[in-house]
């Protein structure tokens, strides 16, 4: 074997027509980002390439005893890390690998996956070890955070649940018992009227169940995109609840995820409070670019409300659209009136964009 070191300070490279594997291993220690190693075992050294620096700030393309990449693991780690690698050694295995914190040089710990290759003599004793340690830091965080969102997503539709479609349930449990007696004595006028008032309700709980039912599998936007999405929003939730729906499109395809994940969003909140509180016959979605802008203007013939009122109070979930228009630097506006229906239009400046 050779005795060359894997990261060599020449600096021309031969020609790939007579690279070497050990030449070879050196090239890709040079132009990797991971922190890429050569462990010699027998003599307890390990020498690191420039991504020990890049990765974790301690001096790179330098020779650190085994020990000094141990003491570096997070200590809930620690023990099974190393006693991982004296296991792969004594099973006499080619190839290792875990999953771990590694301690940076500012104290912070990085999460890495660490995988590595064992090199053996004739009589199969270890020689060296060639590996990488590659940061998936973000990676571990963004899942961390998805977890997050869906246990808070979950907890939101559970007080959906009990706060709508369960309160709507036990009005109607109540309305028809007060049914039954006013049956009984005869009021038939005054049944009348409870049973129309029940089929509200009714109707009212199914258009509330198919809305949580559709917000249990939302559509993936970096799949479908913004209209896509919306379509099947309307086609699943609006359209099964009776409701007339139109959706235009005009000089839209595909907009930056950030941007399609706000407007739809806003689409589905403003979409679920005319669901909710406007008893809406038609729902009217567009989406278009002028130009300097992309707009989107949701509108219904229900029964509308008071701005003003709604805003002071805190209700209709005007807030969230509010924030998210914020976060897109968009124009929130919304026109409503008693008996009037309810306009919602967003003005995104395309250099937002």
């Amino acid at each position: 074997m050779s005795d060359a070191p894997i990261f060599p300070n020449e600096s021309e490279p031969p020609l790939a027509a007579s690279l070497t594997d050990e030449e070879k291993l050196q090239l890709v220690a040079k132009v990797s980002a991971d922190a890429i190693y050569d462990w010699d075992i027998v003599a307890g050294l390990t020498r690191w390439n420039h991504g020990m620096r890049t990765l974790f700030g301690y001096a790179g393309d330098t020779v650190q005893t085994h020990e000094w990449w141990q003491e570096r693991i997070f200590p809930d780690d620690k023990e099974r890390v190393v006693a991982s690698v004296r296991q792969a050694l004594k099973q006499k295995v080619d190839y290792w690998t875990e999953e771990y914190k590694f301690r940076r040089v500012d104290g912070t710990n990085a999460h890495v996956i660490d995988r590595g290759y064992f090199i053996y003599d004739r009589d199969r004793n270890p020689l060296r070890m060639i590996g990488a340690m590659v940061d998936i830091t973000s990676r571990v965080n963004l899942a961390e955070a998805q977890a997050q969102s869906a246990i808070e997503e979950r907890q939101r539709l559970a007080r959906d649940l009990h706060d709508s479609v369960s309160q709507t349930l036990y009005s109607m449990t109540l309305l028809a018992e007060a049914t039954h007696r006013l049956a009984k004595s005869g009021q038939l006028d005054q049944v009348i009227a409870q049973s129309k008032r029940l089929g509200e309700l009714s109707q009212q709980s199914l258009k509330e169940m198919r809305l949580l039912l559709f917000e249990l599998r939302l559509p993936t936007l970096e799949s479908d995109g913004l209209v896509k999405a919306i379509q099947k929003r309307l086609e699943a939730v609006e359209k099964r609840a009776g409701i007339e729906t139109v959706l235009s499109v005009e000089g839209i395809e595909r907009l930056p995820v950030l941007v399609e994940e706000g407007l739809f969003h806003m689409a589905h909140e403003a979409l679920n409070n005319s669901l909710k509180h406007a008893a809406a016959s038609r729902v009217n979605v567009s989406i278009r670019s002028t130009g300097s802008a992309v707009e989107m203007d949701i509108r219904d013939n229900g029964r509308g409300f008071d701005p003003a009122t709604a805003q002071d109070e805190g209700g209709m979930g005007l807030g969230n659209l509010k924030e998210r228009a914020q976060k897109l630097n968009a124009d929130l506006q919304i026109v409503s009136g008693l008996e009037k229906g309810t306009q919602i239009k967003i003005v995104v400046p395309i250099q937002e964009i």
